[in-house]
Parts: structure tokens; C-alpha cells; sequence
């Protein structure tokens, strides 16, 4: 077990954003991928890798709340570590505000 994912992707985040978005709720995966415009393989891979970092738990549905004809769902939840460490991952990877530029003009400075 690792502490987290090996890769810090672009999907990863938006899956990361997804579920600390659900506010402790458990999401399915194609709910997961509907919020991140994702597709299925790119989804369950990093749900995946995020399971075995135990940063989500997973359960699946009771087969007496599956719709006939249709497949048990899986679900997912972060765990306490897991929230902590999505919003560490998160807050270190936004984009760092631009310095403020400074520009001369003929009758002092200007901020722009």
C-alpha cells in the first residue's frame, strides 16, 4: 500500500473533486463520470489505484435495491485519510495567482 497515487493527473483531480464534492455521500461510477466528463476505463483505473491506496472504500449495491435487468452498482467513498489527502493534493496543485504587474508610464506607476 502506498500513501497515494504514483501519477497526479488532470482526471485524477477531477475525480478527487467529484467525490469530495459529494459531501460524504457515496457516488457510482457512471454518476463519477457524468460529473467529470470522464470515460468508464480512465474512471474505474483511478478508482482503482485510489482503493488500493485506501483512499476510497467501495461497497457494492444489495442485489434487492438492483433494477431487474440491470448490473449491481458499485459504489465509492473517500475515506477520513482519503478527504485529507485530496485536499492537500488539490490545494497544491491549483494554479498559483499571477504576480501583479507593475508598468511605468509617463506619470508614475500604474498596477495593472
Amino acid at each position: 500500500m502506498s500513501d497515494g497515487p504514483v501519477r497526479i493527473t488532470g482526471p485524477l483531480l477531477a475525480v478527487l473533486n467529484a467525490l469530495l464534492d459529494a459531501d460524504d455521500k457515496e457516488l457510482h461510477g457512471w454518476a463519477i463520470m457524468k460529473a467529470t466528463g470522464k470515460s468508464g476505463p480512465t474512471i474505474y483505473k483511478i478508482l482503482e489505484r485510489l482503493a488500493e491506496s485506501r483512499w476510497v472504500t467501495y461497497r457494492w449495491e444489495d442485489d434487492a435495491n438492483t433494477e431487474p435487468g440491470k448490473p449491481r452498482r458499485r459504489y465509492y467513498k473517500l475515506t477520513p485519510h482519503g478527504v485529507t489527502r485530496a485536499h492537500a493534493l488539490i490545494a497544491a496543485r491549483q494554479p498559483k495567482p499571477a504576480p501583479t504587474v507593475r508598468t511605468r508610464l509617463a506619470f508614475g506607476w500604474c498596477e495593472a
